[in-house]
């Protein structure tokens, strides 16, 4: 059994995890309050032009690649957003793990792009060919970042090195719920997406009111569409990156309460461990004392 000494010593350490959690806690609400507000308004900007640019692939005559894609799939490219720290449960590795299997399904060979700290050591780790990676902007991105992984995503797409360009990131749900989703971003006439769940799916669509006409576009389409499908791309990535920020920081707010509930009730236990040390301790010494008197006594 430990000492009281050693008891005490183990329940200062937890005391002070157990602050540095709710301090981490704290942090993580105030920045979770922030992503929040702005994912929340970001929504539906990138739902309507997700929305749209199905409706121009849908209704088009133009035959560019980006929106009717090719005929034949050789290779993917695979975009994987995780964050750049941990503490946060099982965030990062509901991502990787579906990443996983998507690499599965579509082949080891696919390219892959990863997006923040986590994800690159995992893939280092297991030795998978990093197409590049961009790290040091999940905690507060910017349009910028987005910007940057989407005239990456472009690229593969049009220097032919891949011929589908899938995004996996986790919806944000509720501070305790972040869903892994699979986007597919390129070509767009296909979603193809297998556990992707738009807003936008729940609404009801009058058919009688859209016109079946094909878009009419002033200069070429193919020239518009080279403008436009790098922006959609940026926009998607964009709304996945706030999307993977508020729920990285949902995630840690959760496990730190947890962590801070875990390291309360282990001090607790502690305590109650070195009180009965120490109410034994009292035990003996009085058996002590009343044995050495009555052995005077007898003398």
């Amino acid at each position: 059994m430990a000492s009281i000494r050693d008891l005490k010593r183990q329940i200062t350490s937890v005391r002070n995890q157990s602050r540095v959690f709710s301090a981490l806690q704290t942090v993580s609400a105030v920045k979770f309050r922030k992503a929040e507000a702005r994912v929340k308004k970001a929504r539906p900007y990138a739902d309507n032009v997700e929305e749209m640019m199905r409706e121009v692939a849908a209704k088009s005559t133009s035959k560019t690649a980006m929106m009717v894609g090719r005929g034949e799939v050789r290779r993917v490219a695979i975009a994987s957003l995780t964050s750049d720290r941990g503490l946060c449960g099982g965030f990062n590795s509901q991502v990787l793990r579906r990443t996983m299997r998507l690499r599965e399904e579509k082949g080891r060979d696919a390219l892959q792009v990863a997006s923040g700290r986590k994800s690159v050591s995992f893939f280092r780790f297991r030795g998978v060919e990093i197409a590049d990676e961009f790290t040091g902007h999940t905690d507060t991105p910017s349009y910028e970042d987005a910007r940057e992984i989407g005239r990456k995503l472009t690229q593969l797409f049009e220097d032919e090195e891949a011929d589908e360009v899938y995004l996996v990131f986790n919806r944000f749900e509720s501070a305790l719920t972040q869903r892994p989703v699979v986007k597919k971003l390129l070509p767009i006439a296909d979603e193809g997406s297998d556990d992707w769940e738009d807003e936008n799916n729940d609404r009801d669509r009058d058919d009688e009111n859209r016109s079946d006409v094909p878009f009419e576009f002033v200069n070429s389409a193919e020239e518009i569409l080279g403008k436009l499908v790098p922006r959609y791309v940026e926009t998607m990535v964009w709304q996945a990156l706030l999307e993977g920020s508020t729920g990285e920081h949902g995630a840690r707010m959760a496990a730190m309460q947890s962590a801070t509930d875990n390291a309360n009730e282990i001090a607790d236990t502690l305590t109650l461990q070195m009180n009965k040390a120490r109410q034994a301790q009292i035990t003996q010494e009085l058996l002590e004392i009343v044995g050495g008197a009555e052995a005077l006594a007898s003398n």
